[in-house]
């Protein structure tokens, strides 16, 4: 029982290997700008509110040559939406989220 215990956690933190997620960026909110930064990726956004949904517009940026992209999440109530993944290292690509909510959580992260 142990054995497979053990495998089916290796497996699954091997399937997990594959990617790193930055902190949360809070739940963000009506006029709230965030810069974030992980190893190898750097984005900025900033959060309006209009008539119950809000917008989350920037960017994303690879900053390393380490064969990974960047990428950016936010999770809305009604769905994840990912922004294109970012690289080679120098890549910027901008993004245009839109949602339900007065606030959203955004994620940065490698994969």
């Amino acid at each position: 029982m142990k054995k497979r215990a053990i495998g089916a956690l290796v497996a699954l933190t091997a399937g997990l290997g594959t990617f790193t997620l930055a902190t949360p960026a809070h739940a963000g909110s009506c006029g709230q700008v965030t810069d974030a930064k992980v190893s190898g990726g750097q984005a900025s956004w900033a959060h309006a509110c209009s008539g119950g949904y809000i917008r989350v517009s920037g960017w994303v940026k690879d900053t390393s040559a380490d064969g990974k992209c960047a990428q950016v999440k936010a999770m809305y109530s009604n769905g994840t939406q990912y922004s294109a993944k970012a690289c080679p290292s120098g890549t910027v690509k901008y993004f245009d989220f839109y949602g339900p909510g007065s606030s959203v959580p955004v994620y940065l992260f490698t994969v």
